[in-house]
């Protein structure tokens, strides 16, 4: 089964945080812990599991052969931070923003018969860069990042760890260019309780609504895993394997005894080990 992304109300409030910083052409600073779902938000926000397919190309005869009309309207941009030290990280923005003209102008060739249609200027059109993975970033690259933004009419986000935008208030030139700031939190009780009912069948996991014993079982998922969406994921992925392994057929609070988690480390992830069931 393919996963859906689910618009939570975390999702809204991020798309709500982009919308504004592209309107005031501000830099935002959006941070949250590990798994609560900024990546996979930024990604959704951009449709970059889409755009990305459109401009790998690897020769110039395969420009604009994979795109679609929806290469037209771009104005959006998603990169992840590069671990490597030495990484230029305007020559990769600078390669993925022409990367989006060529493929445009070469779809306008293909699928409509445009002759010698215009190729967008680098930043052309582009209303939005969000950078992931900042907290990587060097103070050289940060620089690089400014002087896009500085040189260029559009918005920029910056997604990182808690702690983040302390860090990025001592690089003033930058700090002072920063509009907005936007904690992503983790899922409410509530919306937790809602998806596990109503929507986790969209995420790929085949566990449903009935394979719950009762109520606590469900109840117990969202204290052990506190509303982070990664963690959740994972529970599933492990429960679902103990289910198969024990040949059972329901997800009880006593079942939860076939997984043990030592601890919730500092940046949020859980450390599993297995342990076969009595009834195995």
């Amino acid at each position: 089964m393919n996963k859906t992304f689910i618009e939570t109300k975390e999702y809204k409030r991020f798309a709500e945080f982009c919308d504004a910083c592209i309107k005031y052409k501000y830099i935002g600073i959006c941070y949250g812990a590990p798994g609560v779902g900024k990546t996979l938000s930024s990604r959704y926000y951009c449709n970059w599991d889409d755009i990305e397919k459109q401009i790998a190309y690897h020769r110039a005869d395969d420009i604009g052969k994979n795109a679609t009309d929806e290469i037209l309207g771009v104005n959006k941009v998603f990169y992840t931070a590069p671990a490597e030290k030495m990484s230029r990280v305007s020559s990769d923005i600078n390669t993925i923003t022409s990367r989006i003209g060529l493929t445009k102008a070469m779809y306008m060739v293909l699928k409509y018969n445009q002759e010698d249609p215009s190729v967008p200027k680098t930043y052309e059109a582009i209303d939005l860069i969000i950078v992931d993975e900042i907290d990587r970033l060097k103070l050289q690259h940060l620089e690089q990042l400014r002087d896009i933004y500085d040189r260029n009419d559009l918005a920029m986000v910056l997604i990182g760890m808690p702690g983040i935008e302390k860090r990025l208030s001592r690089y003033t030139q930058l700090y002072s260019r920063i509009g907005f700031a936007h904690e992503f939190d983790n899922l409410s009780k509530d919306e937790t309780h809602h998806i596990l009912e109503y929507k986790w069948s969209d995420l790929g996991i085949d566990i449903k609504l009935e394979d719950f014993s009762d109520y606590e079982a469900i109840t117990t998922i969202i204290k052990i895993t506190k509303g982070n969406f990664r963690l959740i994921h994972r529970l599933f992925a492990q429960i679902d394997r103990i289910l198969r392994i024990n040949q059972m057929d329901k997800i009880t609070v006593d079942g939860f005894e076939s997984i043990s988690w030592t601890h919730f480390s500092r940046d949020g992830y859980v450390i599993f080990s297995f342990a076969k069931s009595s009834n195995s």
